[in-house]
């Protein structure tokens, strides 16, 4: 464990054979004040000691509206000499009167190689039956125990955080075939368009600007520097929804149904993660717009040629947080997220 290593917001060091005697003692101290909560297990892999702490603030905040069992699991390969240590910790918000609802946080730094005790570590100090869901921050290990998988409900990643995503899909995707998991896979990095796809859908249902859909010609899209793979994902929606064809990487071009091009241009500028997206046909032209850190989009709208139509679409800031809360509230499915990345796959 590093010297300089502050653990006082971790909770309560513990034994790790002795964790659940010790919440048993945590709870009977409350004097009837408080009331453990917990409708999931959420479980967060990290890799360094300054993330445990980062993310043990970013579930204190998480619970006021998401009751859970947190596991917080640094596991950091490069410490020269293997130890395993552990804290306890309750996360309590006052709900009415002098009621705190609780959650239980137990928080894990492994340190060396310790094999086989980060799954027997997880799956030991799960809450009861309650679904598993699992946020794995950052690559994906390669000497990862595949049958993980086969525990998992929901897995959280996020590929803004790969600096090589494609290698990294590859290697998830073999290593849950290799289990024939059925858990549903969340990419934050994808809901971070959540915002954007909500809003161009209402503008294209609308049956006077639905027709330009057919003929679209040219798609831009001007994203902040590091969200180059976010904005991908957008344009693989379009191309899945749209039934586009990839045809080019230089420039990067699609046909649609009828065998038209559809140009592609993906520019990178400071501002939001999506910042303007622009769907061009012959005859018209849609528009969003966002600025940094605003909560709406601004659309501007021209089907005819003449934008003499504007209108607000609520958006994301991008807040980690914000994401998170998104996701709880998703059905579990993945199936429009992969149809979009088998899109733009080899793009990334």
């Amino acid at each position: 464990m590093p010297a300089t290593f502050d653990t006082s917001s971790l909770g309560e060091p513990v034994a790790i054979g002795q964790i659940n005697r010790e919440l048993k003692k945590l709870w009977d101290t409350g004097d009837g004040t408080l009331t453990r909560a917990s409708l999931i297990n959420l479980a967060v892999y990290c890799r360094t000691p300054e993330q445990l702490l980062k993310n043990t603030d970013l579930i204190s905040e998480f619970t006021r509206t998401h009751a859970c069992r947190a596991l917080v699991i640094c596991v950091d390969r490069k410490a020269a000499q293997p130890n395993a240590s552990a804290w306890i910790n309750a996360h309590c918000h006052l709900s009415g009167g002098n009621k705190h609802v609780c959650c239980e946080q137990i928080s894990f730094l492994l340190e060396g190689e310790l094999k086989g005790r980060f799954t027997n570590i997880v799956f030991s100090n799960l809450d009861s039956d309650l679904p598993l869901y699992f946020w794995w921050q950052g690559d994906i290990s390669e000497n990862l125990n595949p049958h993980l998988w086969s525990w998992i409900d929901r897995l959280i990643v996020d590929s803004l955080d790969w600096k090589e995503p494609r290698p990294q899909f590859d290697r998830l995707r073999a290593s849950l075939a290799q289990t024939k998991a059925h858990l549903a896979l969340r990419d934050l990095n994808w809901t971070r368009s959540l915002s954007a796809r909500q809003a161009l859908s209402q503008i294209f249902d609308h049956p006077d600007n639905s027709p330009h859909l057919s003929r679209l010609r040219k798609v831009s899209i001007t994203h902040a520097p590091e969200n180059r793979s976010t904005a991908l994902l957008l344009l693989g929606w379009l191309a899945a929804q749209l039934q586009w064809k990839h045809r080019g990487n230089f420039p990067i071009t699609f046909t649609n149904a009828d065998g038209t091009k559809v140009a592609i241009e993906l520019k990178s500028a400071p501002g939001a993660a999506l910042g303007e997206i622009t769907l061009a046909s012959d005859d018209g032209r849609f528009i969003l717009h966002q600025e940094p850190k605003s909560r709406f989009f601004q659309a501007t709208l021209c089907p005819t040629g003449n934008c003499d139509y504007h209108h607000i679409y609520p958006a994301s800031t991008g807040d980690l947080l914000e994401l998170l809360d998104q996701e709880m509230g998703r059905a579990s499915t993945s199936t429009i997220y992969l149809a979009a990345l088998s899109k733009i796959e080899e793009l990334l």
